[in-house]
């Protein structure tokens, strides 16, 4: 995204419209997921959108998607913290008639996975960030996001290989 910069790095009310029509739905999404019982995810990620324009401290580093999702990382946990509910699941749709043959595998093998490695899982390939900005989302390394997202791909593996839901009932 060519946004320019300004001296004081704060965003013009353009450019953090524009930034907002191009990533609300990806925002929208990762909050309907990650909100806890009783939150809107509409809530949250106007909220995420209000954080956003109120931090005054976007530098074009890549995609402003990757901090947003930051931002929505955050406003989630707070939203969680505040109701001192447990972490729900990061559930992902069961499979339908859109699914291809061997998806309602995948759906049941991403199930599996602990909550820390699908959620970079759905940045990664969900999202279709870059190893970095997955980094950046979950305030990690570039490192440390590639070793989850491999470990990851390394289970669910493993799970498809094993037959997946085969034998259950």
């Amino acid at each position: 995204m060519g946004l320019s910069r300004s001296n004081n790095h704060s965003l013009s009310p353009e450019q953090a419209r524009k930034i907002a029509e191009e990533c609300y739905s990806e925002v929208l999404a990762y909050c309907t997921r990650h909100a806890p019982a009783g939150h809107d995810p509409a809530d949250l990620a106007q909220e995420t959108f209000l954080r956003f324009v109120r931090a005054r401290s976007y530098r074009e580093r890549g995609r402003p998607i990757a901090y947003l999702m930051r931002i929505a990382r955050s406003v989630c946990v707070d939203a969680i913290r505040k109701k001192r509910l447990e972490t729900v699941s990061l559930d992902f749709d069961v499979a339908d008639e859109k699914h291809s043959e061997g998806g309602f595998e995948l759906d049941v093998a991403l199930a599996k996975l602990p909550d820390d490695l699908r959620e970079v899982v759905e940045l990664r390939f969900g999202s279709g960030l870059g190893v970095g900005e997955v980094a950046q989302a979950l305030g990690l390394s570039r490192f440390a996001a590639r070793r989850r997202v491999n470990a990851a791909l390394k289970q669910l593996k493993k799970e498809l290989e094993d037959g997946g839901c085969d034998g259950q009932a």
